[in-house]
């Protein structure tokens, strides 16, 4: 049975459903959903009502439903989808500005979660750390919260906490065969270094160390590092801990694990399973989930921790802070591609993407890009989009002079590996090789700096956007580059914007005047400016007909013609008929232009 609350009401069940099918998915970190099915019969004989509105509670969580009622072909089953609460209510809520220096997560959440019926849980004392957002909604603030303090969010009730990564505490054996079956395993074996010859900068010093998992592979893959230090023993040590942080594989598991167990996992766990490639227990830690309603088996994803980054930093700071100074590039490589792995960075091919929460795009980067072929014409064509404002820009190219690239937030970007790596120039991140190795000089600096083509000039040719009467926002299209090479006017642009009663076209010309109409709730009308004055603009129909920019009033038939009066404009229109009483001609006594008529 699943459990029915309204929003207004999370305490007292309203009503209870029988379900003939259903499942509760959840991420690391990531989205929680449900899915369910129940005969259509059930809830017309209970008379329930289920709408976009409805809010279910299983396994502690509340989750908002999003998908309501789509049936079979005969109509006798219903599917439902939702998704959590805690999501839905940040995803909904916006930011306009949040900057704090030195604060802490539950000063943070707090401001997350102010003003909803959301609460602040059980949380790790973590702070001194700073928080910027802006424009934006409260989940996406809470993921850069988790990202920034490298923390894991855990929902229950109504309540977020956001406790440390652990990989330490409170770990669970699992036996295969007895708690669980594999569904699929994964030892990925393809960046394990098994032997490492080492040396010192001067080349005076060296040796080589080969893993205590070497044997288990039936492989030997060799690896070179230098170390900047005279000192033989510290050489041995900075080879030995390096070597820890290459000879293990990447692993992953799924398994499956039956109902008759009743052993449920929940997400961030930590379990003891036996890796078959290596013949030995692993920790892992439960990533994602997915935990059927009935009678089926609960499968989850489980993934092991491998060194990183940060952990070859705080390595080296630990134990060779006197010492190293400096190390090759290929140090600097190993590391960095760590950092990458770690997402601060991503390079995706092909991506396909469920929900996408950015604040800055920009297309067409191939243009830019030194290592591709020179654009057609010298030319970069491309969309922007920051906040809520989109770009159509055309850039003008140098073909041989370069710029240094950054991101939106004026960071520089470097290559992740140069000169003859196997990965030279082939990934970018925006971790500096001085964060890791500070004495590397100003050349090898520059070498790894992202250049692209230097932009000459930037034409932008529409514009989507929002703008202001008073204080309320209204959309706002612009029109063309213009004629003003300066840019500093809108000589030549034209716009179309929206007010609260009506929408207006504009077009400012290349002498400055402004030509506009707007179309209200009288039909075509005129547009008013300071003081309250009203200017009357004609639309022009071809030269025949001028409608006034105010609604049509007063129309006069007589014998020869019309009289058509718009407020105190009168326009007069005379004909020419033929024998049978067809109009043959108009004549327009305010253009003084005449057309012919023709009839079908």
């Amino acid at each position: 049975m699943i459990k029915l609350y309204t929003m207004d009401n999370l305490v007292d069940s309203y009503a209870s459903v029988p379900i003939i099918n259903g499942n509760i998915s959840g991420e690391r970190n990531g989205y929680h959903k449900l899915s369910f099915s129940i005969l259509s019969k059930y809830l017309k004989q209970q008379n329930i009502v289920i709408n976009q509105k409805t809010i279910f509670r299983v396994d502690g969580l509340f989750y908002v439903c999003t998908d309501a009622g789509n049936s079979d072909v005969e109509k006798i089953e219903l599917s439902y989808n939702a998704e959590l609460l805690q999501t839905q209510i940040l995803m909904f809520k916006f930011i306009d500005t949040i900057e704090l220096t030195g604060t802490s997560i539950v000063e943070v959440l707090s401001l997350l979660v102010n003003s909803t019926i959301l609460e602040v849980g059980d949380c790790d004392n973590i702070s001194g750390f700073d928080f910027q957002i802006s424009k934006n909604n409260a989940q996406y603030a809470l993921s850069q919260l988790i990202e920034i303090t490298k923390t894991e969010v855990i929902y229950n009730g109504l309540k977020i906490n956001i406790k440390k990564a652990n990989w330490q505490e409170n770990i669970k054996t699992l036996s295969k065969g007895y708690d669980f079956t594999t569904l699929d395993e994964s030892t990925d074996v393809s960046d394990v270094i098994t032997k490492l010859h080492y040396k010192n900068t001067k080349g005076d010093l060296s040796g080589f160390i080969v893993s205590s998992y070497a044997s288990k592979y039936g492989f030997t893959r060799e690896g070179y590092q230098e170390f900047d230090t005279d000192d033989l023993g510290t050489l041995s040590t900075l080879a030995t801990e390096y070597l820890a942080t290459v000879d293990q594989p990447s692993c992953s598991i799924s398994i499956s694990i039956p109902k008759v167990r009743q052993l449920s996992l929940s997400l961030c766990e930590l379990v003891k399973l036996h890796n078959t490639l290596l013949d030995e227990e692993l920790i892992y830690k439960v990533v994602g989930y997915n935990k059927s309603l009935t009678t089926s088996a609960d499968t989850y994803q489980l993934g092991q921790r491998k060194k990183d980054f940060t952990d070859i930093e705080q390595l080296f700071n630990e134990k060779a802070q006197e010492v190293v100074q400096e190390v090759v590039q290929n140090v600097i490589v190993e590391v960095i591609e760590q950092e990458v792995i770690s997402a601060n960075t991503a390079h995706i091919l092909n991506a396909w993407i469920r929900d996408l929460n950015i604040e800055f795009l920009e297309t067409n980067f191939e243009a830019l890009d030194v290592r591709e072929p020179y654009p057609e014409e010298g030319l970069r064509n491309f969309i922007r989009i920051k906040e809520e404002q989109m770009e159509f820009v055309t850039q003008s190219l140098s073909e041989t002079e370069v710029q240094e690239y950054h991101n939106k937030d004026g960071d520089q970007l470097y290559y992740t590996a140069i000169d003859d790596h196997v990965q030279a120039y082939k990934y970018f991140t925006i971790t500096s090789p001085t964060s890791i190795y500070q004495d590397l000089t100003e050349a090898q600096i520059d070498k790894f700096k992202v250049k692209v083509r230097k932009v000459l000039s930037e034409s932008i040719k529409a514009t989507f956007t929002f703008g202001f009467i008073g204080d309320t926002q209204y959309p706002l299209m612009r029109w063309g580059v213009g004629t003003d090479s300066s840019g500093s006017s809108d000589k030549g642009k034209g716009f179309i914007y929206k007010e609260l009663d009506g929408l207006v076209l504009k077009y400012v010309t290349s002498t400055g005047t402004v030509h506009q109409i707007k179309l209200g709730e009288n039909g075509i009308e005129g547009i008013e400016v300071g003081g309250g004055e009203t200017i009357i603009q004609n639309i022009n129909m071809g030269g025949l007909i001028e409608i006034p920019g105010v609604a049509l009033t007063k129309a006069s038939f007589s014998e020869s013609g019309v009289s058509l009066e718009h407020g105190e404009i009168k326009t007069t229109f005379t004909w020419t008929k033929d024998s049978a009483g067809r109009i043959l001609t108009l004549y327009n006594s305010q253009t003084g232009l005449t057309v012919p008529v023709s009839w079908s």
